[in-house]
C-alpha cells in the first residue's frame, strides 16, 4: 500500500521541528511562551546537535515569506538566548547562523527598515551588549561582535529599545554558585564546543578539538581551574551586600523617623539578600559530611547567619523597634549579661579582679574572653563564628609587656561581626 505524500514527509519531521512549528503557527495572534519554554526544556534536556537544529530551523522561519511567522519565530529566538545556556549561544554566533539571520537585508540599508528588519536588528544590538559581555564564555561569542560591526558599517544604524530586564535580585545572583555547578557548566559548555570544533572539521579546530579533549579527560591536573576560589570570590561579592546593608542601617535617622518604601535602595539590597539565602542552604545540605570539607559547610553557614542577622535588622527598622534594630544581641544573652552584672560576678575572669585591675602585666596565661571576630579590621578572633553568634574561647596569652597580651577586658572585647 503507497503512503501518502504528506504522511511520508511528516514522517522526516524532527520532534524539535513539530515543536518549534507549532510556536511559530500563523494563527497565533501573539507569541505562545508556554510552547517557548516547552522548545527551550527540549534543547536543554536533548544537548547533542539539538540546539544547532533549532537555531538553523528559526533563521530560516525568520525569513518566511509570511512576516506574521517571521515575527514569531524571532520572538521564540529571543526565548531561547535568555532559556538556554552556552551551548545555544555559540550556536547563534557562528557564521552560518549569522548570514542566514540577515540573507534579506540588501546591501544599503533602507530609508525606514520594516518591522522584521529592526527586530533583527534589536536582537543583534541586545547580544552584542548582553551576552557578548557578562558570558563567561564571551570570547567565543566575537562573530555577534563582528556581525554588529559589519552592518554599522554597512550603514545601518542599531537604536536602543526599551526591553525588559531582569529583576534585580535574579540579575545580581546570576553568577551565585557553587564550586560543584561551576565544575558542571563548565563541563557542559567544553564538551558543546569540542562537538562544534569536530563538525567544522578544519586542522585547526580539530588540533583545538584534540587540546580540549585533554582538557576533559583531565589530562593534566594542574590546568583545572580552582573552582572553589571562583566559588567563594562570588560569596565574597554577597557579603559585601551584608556590609552594605548593615551600613545603611546604621546612617538611618531615627530622630525623624525614617519610612522604608518598596523598590528603594533598602528593599533592593534586601531582595538581592533574599534570593541568595535559599542557594546557601541549598548547598549547606548537600555538602557530602563524609567528604570532611567542612570549610565549605562552615563558609555557607556564616553567610546564612549573617544575612538572617542583617534581614533581621532591616525587619525591625520597618516595624519601628529602633531598639533591637541597633542592638542585635539575642535576647537570652543580653538577660545573661543582666544577670551576671547584678550579682557583681564575672563569668569571663578567674583572677582576683583587684589584683587584675591593679598590675594588668601580672594576668595569668589562660583566660577565657569574649572577642569580635572581624576580619575586615585585622582584630585577632578565636574562632571564625560571625553574626549574632558570639566566639568564645580559650586563649593563651602573655604578658602586655612581651607584646602577646590581650590588653584589658571590658566592653570594647565584646562585639557581634555586623559585616
Amino acid at each position: 500500500m503507497l503512503q501518502s505524500p504528506t504522511t511520508s514527509s511528516w514522517t522526516r519531521v524532527s520532534p524539535l521541528e513539530v515543536l518549534i512549528t507549532r510556536a511559530c503557527d500563523p494563527s497565533l495572534h501573539e507569541p505562545n511562551y508556554a510552547a517557548h519554554i516547552e522548545v527551550a526544556e527540549y534543547i536543554n534536556n536533548k544537548k547533542a546537535n539539538t540546539p544547532r537544529e533549532a537555531a538553523m530551523t528559526i533563521a530560516r522561519l525568520a525569513n518566511n515569506r509570511n512576516p506574521h511567522i517571521s515575527m514569531l519565530a524571532l520572538s521564540l529566538l529571543d526565548t531561547l538566548v535568555q532559556s538556554c545556556g552556552y551551548p545555544f549561544h555559540l550556536q547563534i554566533s557562528t557564521k552560518e547562523f549569522l548570514n542566514e539571520l540577515v540573507r534579506r537585508f540588501p546591501e544599503r540599508p533602507p530609508p525606514y527598515p520594516n518591522a522584521i528588519m529592526s527586530r533583527i536588528l534589536e536582537l543583534i544590538n541586545t547580544w552584542k551588549e548582553g551576552i557578548c559581555v557578562e558570558s563567561r564564555w564571551k570570547e567565543d561569542l566575537s562573530n555577534i561582535r563582528d556581525m554588529h560591526r559589519l552592518l554599522t558599517f554597512k550603514g545601518y544604524r542599531f537604536r536602543d529599545f526599551a526591553r525588559p530586564t531582569q529583576s534585580q535580585p535574579t540579575a545580581a545572583n546570576a553568577n551565585l554558585k557553587s564550586a560543584v555547578e561551576l565544575e558542571e557548566e563548565d563541563r557542559a559548555a567544553q564538551s558543546a564546543k569540542l562537538q562544534e570544533l569536530i563538525r567544522r572539521g578544519t586542522p585547526r579546530d580539530l588540533a583545538a578539538a584534540q587540546e580540549l579533549m585533554k582538557s576533559l579527560a583531565g589530562a593534566d591536573p594542574e590546568a583545572k581551574p580552582d573552582y572553589k576560589t571562583q566559588a567563594l570570590h562570588e560569596i565574597n561579592k554577597l557579603e559585601s551586600k551584608v556590609v552594605l546593608m548593615n551600613e545603611m542601617l546604621d546612617n538611618v535617622d531615627m530622630e525623624r523617623g525614617e519610612k522604608f518604601v518598596e523598590g528603594d535602595a533598602y528593599d533592593q539590597v534586601a531582595e538581592i539578600l533574599r534570593a541568595a539565602r535559599p542557594k546557601l542552604q541549598k548547598w549547606a545540605s548537600e555538602v557530602d559530611v563524609e567528604s570532611h570539607d567542612s570549610e565549605s559547610l562552615d563558609t555557607f553557614l556564616q553567610m546564612n547567619d549573617q544575612i538572617n542577622t542583617v534581614l533581621n535588622r532591616y525587619e525591625a527598622f520597618k516595624k519601628g523597634d529602633y531598639s533591637f534594630a541597633a542592638n542585635p544581641i539575642p535576647a537570652e544573652l543580653s538577660n545573661a549579661g543582666s544577670a551576671s552584672a547584678g550579682t557583681g560576678l564575672s563569668l569571663i575572669d578567674f583572677d582576683d579582679s583587684t589584683n587584675a585591675n591593679a598590675n594588668p602585666t601580672t594576668r595569668p596565661k589562660w583566660l577565657f574572653n569574649v572577642i569580635t571576630t572581624s576580619c575586615d579590621t585585622g582584630e585577632r578572633s578565636v574562632c571564625g563564628f560571625s553574626g549574632a553568634v558570639l566566639a568564645i574561647g580559650v586563649w593563651s596569652t602573655g604578658t602586655e609587656e612581651d607584646g602577646h597580651g590581650i590588653g584589658h577586658l571590658g566592653p570594647r572585647n565584646i562585639g557581634f561581626r555586623t559585616a
